[in-house]
Parts: C-alpha cells; structure tokens; sequence
C-alpha cells in the first residue's frame, strides 16, 4: 500500500513496468522499428538473403541517427529475424561420394 499511493497527489501511482519495457534508450519504439525494418527488408521478406552490414546506412537515413552494428542486430532479433545459414559444404565435392560413403562406412 505504502509504495503504490502517492501522497503528493492523493493518488495511486501507476503500475511499475519492468527493465524490458522502459526501452530508456531506445532510438525509436517498437512500431516505428518494425515499419522501418518492412520498408528496408521489403526483398528479403520475399526469400532474399539479408545482410547486415550494408542494411545499416539505410536503416540510419530512416531513423535520422546513428547505429551501432550490433543495436542493427538486436533490431532484426526483437522483430523475430534470425540467421539462417546453409549447411558448409565445399563446392568441389560430389554429393554421390558422400552419400556412397556414408552407406558403405563401418558403424561403430
């Protein structure tokens, strides 16, 4: 009762909010994030490849501010952008090999 009644005001205070939604250093709020990141990923929704680096100047001329690389990366990680990378695989190797070994290899 002590910490949610306001004596200055006569008042109830407001609901505390926690650490992950004051956002007190945020460059802009979340649905001006996510319509930058649709007007600027507009290809990449359509199963293009993102990368980032070169996403940054144009992510900065939206926002009107300077970007670290990596506040870029908490941006694309807060919207539900992930990294998908292809399994490794050298270019000159022969996919009938591999498989032809894998079946013929010993178990154990």
């Amino acid at each position: 009762m002590r910490t949610r009644y306001d004596p200055a005001t006569g008042e109830e205070k407001k609901a505390t909010r926690s650490k992950r939604e004051l956002r007190n250093r945020a460059k802009a709020n979340l649905e001006q994030e996510a319509r930058i990141l649709d007007e600027v990923l507009s290809e990449a929704a359509t199963g293009g490849v993102v990368i980032v680096p070169p996403l940054k100047p144009a992510v900065e001329a939206k926002l009107g501010k300077p970007l670290a690389l990596s506040t870029l990366y908490q941006m694309l990680a807060r919207h539900g952008w992930r990294k998908l990378a292809p399994d490794k695989s050298h270019p000159q190797a022969d996919p009938a090999a591999r498989e032809a070994w894998k079946k013929n290899s010993p178990s154990g």
